[in-house]
C-alpha cells in the first residue's frame, strides 16, 4: 500500500468515526423527557411535573412546576366526627330574605349532622352572642338547636372578628384528635367594628388555623368584601362560598358539609425546600410562607378523590448543562383511616441543553395550560381591582392582554379550557364596559369575576 492510499485509508475512517461519533451526539441530545417524578404515602399521591423538562442554557431559566396531589377513592370513607362553630352575621343589613336563608341554611346543616357531631351557633352585629355553646348532637339537642336558629333577628354592625374569636373558641373548647374542626362564617358587609384590616383579618384566620381549626368563609349579596373573605379561607385553611342569590345558601352549606364527612386527609402540609440558586417566582392559588429556601403551604382537608394542584413560577440557573435538581417537596398530613401521620418526599429536577429544539420538545402541554389558567385568575384579580377603584381602562387593558396571551399560546397547547377562560375574560371586558363599577351589576361582576378566580387557582 502506497503512502498516498494509506492517507486516503485513514481520512475515511477518522470520518467514518466523525459520523459514528455526531450520530451518538444526536441521539444524546433527542428529548427523553424527565418524568414527573411521583411517591405515595398512606393513600395520597404526590407528583412533581416540570412544564418542560429542558430548559435552554443561558435563557433566564424561568420553568413552572405542578405539584399535583391526590387523594384516595374510598367508598367507605372513615366518616369523622364533626366539631362546628357556624358563625352568622345579624347585622342589620342582613334583614329579610338573607337572614331567613341563613336560618334555612343552618337548620338544614343541624338536622344532617349525627349523633356524636358538635356545633355551636354564634351570631354577631355590633356585639357577639353565643347562641348554643358547643353542644352534643342528641335527638333533644337537636330540637332545641333548631328552636334557637328559627329565633335569630337581625341588628347591629359587622363585628366580624369578634363572631370569628368566638366561633373558634367554642370548636376549641371540645377540640379532639380524630375530629374535623371547622368554623363557618358568613358576612353580607364589610368589617366596620373590631379589628377591620384585611391583613390583620388574615392573620386571625392564620391563627385559628395553627391552632388546629380551619375557617370557611360565605359572603352574601353584593356588599361584602371578597378580598377580605378569600384571603381568610384562603389563611384559614377552609373554602371561599359567594353567595349571590341567597336562596342558593343551603346548597353551599351541603356543599360543605359533604367536604367534611368524606376527609381522608387531615392538617395537610406541603414543603418546599429549594435547592441554592433556585428562585421562587410566583405561587399560584394557596397562601404561603417562605423563610430563605424554604416554602410552606397549608392546605385544607382533602377528601375522598380530591385533587389539588400547585403551580409554582420559579427561575433555575441555567448556565451549565445538564440535570438540575429544582427542589425536594414533601407532603405531610393526617391519614384519617390509619389515624398516623404520613410524609412523602419527591426531587423536581430539569435539564438544562443547548439545544433549542430539545427544550421544545420537552415541553408539558398540560402543565402549561394549567399554569395559563392561573396566570389568567391572577390578572382577573388584578383587573377587577382596577375597575373597583374606578380605572375601567386599564382593567380592560389587563384582560385584553391577557386574552391576547392565551390564544397565542393556545395555538399549539389546544386547550379547551383555554378556550374557556378566553370566553369568560372576553365577557368581563364586556361587562366591565357596560356596567359603572359601583353599580349593582358592577358589583356583582367583581365578586363574579373573583369567585371564578378563585375557583381557577385551586
Amino acid at each position: 500500500m502506497n503512502r498516498t492510499s494509506a492517507i486516503l485509508i485513514s481520512a475515511a475512517i477518522l470520518t467514518m468515526v466523525a459520523i459514528i461519533l455526531g450520530r451518538g451526539r444526536d441521539r444524546s441530545e433527542t428529548p427523553v423527557p424527565v418524568p414527573g417524578v411521583r411517591v405515595h404515602a398512606g393513600g395520597m399521591t404526590l407528583t412533581t411535573n416540570p412544564s418542560s423538562s429542558h430548559v435552554l442554557r443561558g435563557s433566564a431559566g424561568e420553568v413552572f412546576l405542578d405539584l399535583s396531589l391526590a387523594a384516595p377513592e374510598t367508598k367507605q370513607v372513615k366518616r369523622l366526627p364533626l366539631n362546628i362553630g357556624l358563625v352568622i352575621d345579624r347585622s342589620g343589613s342582613m334583614a329579610g330574605q338573607k337572614l331567613q336563608s341563613a336560618r334555612e341554611a343552618a337548620s338544614r346543616l343541624v338536622s344532617r349532622l349525627r349523633a356524636g357531631d358538635r356545633i355551636a351557633i354564634v351570631t354577631y352585629g355590633s356585639d357577639v352572642t353565643v347562641l348554643v355553646p358547643s353542644t352534643e348532637i342528641t335527638a333533644d339537642s337537636r330540637s332545641n338547636i333548631l328552636n334557637t336558629i328559627s329565633s335569630i333577628v337581625d341588628r347591629g354592625g359587622t363585628f366580624l372578628s369578634g363572631g370569628l374569636d368566638r366561633g373558634r373558641d367554642e370548636v376549641l373548647r371540645y377540640e379532639r384528635k380524630g375530629y374535623v374542626n371547622r368554623v363557618i362564617l358568613i358576612s353580607d358587609g364589610q368589617a366596620n367594628e373590631g379589628v377591620t384590616s384585611p391583613g390583620a383579618l388574615a392573620a386571625l384566620a392564620r391563627q385559628t388555623l395553627a391552632r388546629g381549626v380551619n375557617l370557611t368563609t360565605m359572603g352574601v349579596g353584593l356588599d361584602f368584601n371578597e378580598e377580605v373573605m378569600t384571603a381568610m379561607a384562603e389563611h384559614g385553611g377552609g373554602h371561599y362560598y359567594f353567595v349571590q342569590n341567597a336562596s342558593a345558601m343551603a346548597r353551599f352549606f351541603t356543599d360543605e358539609l359533604d367536604t367534611m364527612t368524606a376527609v381522608v386527609a387531615k392538617t395537610a402540609v406541603v414543603e418546599i425546600e429549594l435547592e441554592p440558586g433556585v428562585e421562587l417566582l410566583d405561587l399560584y392559588g394557596y397562601a404561603f410562607e417562605q423563610n430563605g429556601r424554604k416554602v410552606t403551604v397549608r392546605l385544607p382537608d382533602m377528601f375522598s378523590g380530591q385533587d389539588r394542584r400547585i403551580i409554582c413560577r420559579l427561575r433555575v440557573p441555567a448556565g451549565r448543562e445538564g440535570k438540575v435538581s429544582v427542589g425536594r417537596v414533601t407532603l405531610a398530613y393526617l391519614d384519617v383511616d390509619s389515624g398516623r401521620r404520613e410524609a412523602v418526599t419527591g426531587e423536581a429536577i430539569v435539564m438544562v441543553t443547548a439545544n433549542e429544539s430539545v427544550v421544545e420538545k420537552g415541553k408539558d402541554k398540560q402543565v402549561l395550560a394549567r399554569a395559563e389558567q392561573v396566570q389568567a385568575a391572577a390578572t382577573m384579580n388584578q383587573a377587577m381591582k382596577a375597575y373597583e377603584q374606578g380605572d375601567v381602562a386599564r382593567s380592560q387593558t389587563l384582560l385584553r392582554k391577557q386574552i391576547a396571551r392565551v390564544r397565542s399560546i393556545n395555538t399549539r397547547l389546544k386547550n379547551k379550557a383555554l378556550d374557556d377562560v378566553m370566553g369568560e375574560m372576553q365577557g368581563q371586558v364586556a361587562g366591565t364596559a357596560a356596567a359603572a363599577p359601583s353599580s349593582s351589576a358592577g358589583r356583582a361582576l367583581r365578586k363574579r369575576t373573583r369567585y371564578r378566580a378563585y375557583k381557577l387557582g385551586k
